[in-house]
């Protein structure tokens, strides 16, 4: 049996909370439909908005919970799906298309189209999907994954893009470099860290060096993410072209393919930061310990100068730092308040270009925000919150003083 697929226009009470905080779908028929077992039912939908035919999806990663709003009523239930609207509400519109499915029986988690209602793809998914026109798409309804064509598919993978790169990196010729050809030779993708240590050859190529830390930490994401996107779009394409041999151009195909490439993505970029952050500490020989457990059941990403002088309990607390990296902060900074107890201020180096003023704000004497020079120059040059958010340089100027010779109480 074909996988299902859950098509719905969206209604303005389910996405705007000007209109509703309902942020619900019933979801009687959608738990049988979708396989979806258990009271509550717990998952990810990874949202990929489509919102025009030339551009690439804005992504936006939710939560859901599927439970039955009546478990304590004898002989009624009554199944919703509550989902949480961190960023659903700024991208889609009424009248949407939506499409949610599994890409994976062995979890619960979902993939979310939400297309707008008027363009090219729209027509086409409900004409190829449902058999119908767009204007004839009213009520909610499930469908096989069935045979899409072509431009559909070019479409729908452009949420697999390959970002050009800009400044000097934009002329580097990437499909000369020795990891590129390896990969293809070997049609699979380097580890991380052979990623990493490509991309310091990259800047070495260029003469960037550890003394703008700034421009390293930046250029060395961009020289990675550049490689990898070489090296991804050119084992793609031979991969993609194996899969419609095999299984033919089928909608779920499709989508599991480019979902698979997303989430390879999102695990390298993840880290990507760490370990060029840790290649800045070596060249700059700051001390530091990586990764080493703190507290029971808490491991930061960096201490400072080292983990053994965490656990003296003569080694001053004030000269004691703690630095997380992550290229997008979420919901993490719960976590790095949660770690370190003897270090009251933590520091957390990003790249995130979404930290909200309030964010920031509530953290003020807490945690400190550090990110490349470029992206506080671009994104948050203008804002409230800029002078509480720190450069690499800032960070590193601040672990110089801490792992200098401290202090004693």
């Amino acid at each position: 049996m074909s996988a299902r697929v859950f098509m719905k226009r969206l209604a303005a009470v389910e996405i705007d909370p000007a209109r509703s905080n309902q942020h619900e779908f019933n979801a009687g028929r959608l738990r049988q439909e979708l396989g979806l077992k258990g009271d509550p039912c717990q998952g990810a939908v990874e949202f990929l908005f489509y919102k025009a035919d030339d551009a690439e999806p804005a992504i936006v990663t939710e939560s859901y919970t599927l439970y039955d709003a009546r478990r304590n009523h004898p002989s009624r239930t009554e199944w919703r799906m509550y989902y949480t609207n961190r960023g659903v509400a700024a991208q889609a519109r009424a009248d949407d298309l939506m499409l949610l499915f599994r890409i994976d029986s062995k979890t619960h988690d979902l993939v979310a189209l939400v297309v707008r209602r008027g363009t090219s793809l729209e027509r086409e998914l409900v004409r190829q999907l449902a058999s119908r026109e767009s204007e004839q798409f009213i009520e909610d309804l499930f469908v096989d994954s069935t045979i899409i064509d072509a431009n559909t598919r070019r479409i729908l993978l452009k949420v697999l893009r390959r970002t050009v790169p800009e400044g000097p990196l934009k002329v580097y010729p990437f499909t000369s470099h020795a990891l590129f050809r390896q990969a293809v030779t070997q049609d699979e993708m380097p580890p991380t860290a052979a990623m990493a240590d490509a991309a310091l050859g990259v800047l070495a190529d260029l003469e960037v060096t550890e003394h703008d830390p700034d421009d390293f930490i930046h250029l060395a994401l961009a020289a990675e993410t550049a490689l990898f996107m070489t090296i991804e779009e050119k084992l793609g394409n031979m991969r993609l072209a194996e899969l419609y041999l095999r299984t033919g151009p089928d909608f779920l195909a499709t989508m599991k393919f480019a979902m698979s490439y997303q989430q390879s993505r999102k695990s390298r970029r993840g880290r990507s930061l760490e370990n060029h952050f840790r290649s800045l500490l070596a060249r700059l020989r700051i001390p530091h310990g990586y990764q080493c457990t703190t507290e029971s059941g808490k491991k930061p990403d960096f201490i400072f100068p080292s983990c053994a002088a965490y656990h003296d309990p003569a080694y001053p607390s004030h000269s004691l730092r703690v630095v997380g990296c992550k290229t997008k902060v979420r919901e993490r900074h719960a976590q790095w308040l949660g770690e370190a107890a003897r270090i009251p201020l933590k520091y957390a180096l990003c790249v995130d270009e979404e930290l909200t003023d309030a964010l920031i704000a509530r953290y003020d004497g807490k945690l400190r925000f550090f990110l490349p020079t470029p992206i506080l120059d671009a994104v948050y040059a203008d804002r409230p919150s800029r002078p509480l958010l720190g450069s690499v340089a800032d960070l590193i100027g601040e672990l110089r003083t801490a792992t200098a010779t401290p202090r004693r109480n």
